[in-house]
């Protein structure tokens, strides 16, 4: 029953929080629900809409012979590539050890974290390489386990927390839509290797308003960072995150953004 997959186990931090704001305003509401649909979804979407029909029409023009059939395997190969589960304020999604399903749990993890950015939370986890049974209904085995144990003990940050071995699986990926997927990866101050998702090239293969999403995050940021005081728990994380999003800032400049202020107001 088990298969050898890349597991992540990721947390929306401060999401009753979230939930909370949404009750007063509906298009938040509708904002959430994108956002975890289509991470949990799990498939690129040129695969969602009739994909049997379009992938056949290619096939078609290509002279495969029995393209309709042809079809039909490679979209269940997809969907039992890539799965993707919520509950509560925690999504797991994995993926198969092929280029493709990696790809798309690497982006749709991207998808994730800038998108709760957007709207001031964020997102804390780790992604292993194990043994996992993950179906529609249920989902469970080792590599869950590490990817669970992984968030709570060593990401600690706002930081989806990446593996050696599921590193490995995903560094040597690079397909054309993409790129290297070793380029969405980073290394930490701690040595922990973490997915860099503010880095440019990240940003643009979620959105291309890269200036625009930029300066959201920024704005958020710096609200929150006026309002933390000292012996907030949260303080840690929040220094990491404008630390993170400074250096981002000195690589790739924005035209009017200045660096985050960092320091923090006493009682």
């Amino acid at each position: 029953m088990y298969e050898q997959r890349l597991c992540a186990f990721v947390d929306v931090l401060g999401f009753r929080e979230l939930i909370d704001r949404s009750l007063k305003q509906p298009h938040l509401q509708q904002q959430v629900r994108h956002l975890l649909r289509e991470v949990t979804d799990a498939k690129p979407i040129w695969e969602r809409d009739s994909p049997v029909d379009i992938i056949e029409a290619r096939l078609r023009k290509q002279g495969i012979p029995n393209p309709r059939s042809e079809a039909e395997q490679k979209v269940a190969r997809y969907a039992d590539a890539e799965r993707g589960t919520s509950f509560s304020d925690s999504l797991v999604l994995s993926a198969t050890l092929n280029d493709h399903a990696i790809s798309s749990l690497v982006t749709s993890l991207l998808f994730l974290s800038r998108g709760t950015a957007e709207l001031g939370h964020y997102v804390r986890g780790g992604v292993c390489k194990g043994l996992l049974c993950h179906e529609e209904d249920l989902c469970f085995g080792p590599a869950l386990i590490a990817a669970y144990d992984l968030e709570q003990k060593i990401a600690f940050y706002p930081r989806i927390v990446v593996a050696p071995d599921a590193h490995d699986a995903i560094a040597t990926v690079g397909m054309d839509v993409v790129g290297p997927l070793s380029s969405y990866i980073r290394t930490d101050f701690d040595g922990e290797r973490f997915l860099h998702f503010l880095s440019p090239q990240a940003m643009e293969l979620v959105g291309s308003f890269r200036d625009e999403q930029m300066r959201e995050i920024h704005r958020e940021l710096s609200r929150q960072l006026s309002c933390i005081r000292p012996g907030n728990h949260s303080r840690p994380k929040l220094i990491w995150l404008a630390r993170y999003f400074n250096s981002v800032l000195k690589e790739a400049p924005i035209s009017g953004m200045e660096s985050l202020s960092i320091e923090i107001k006493k009682m």
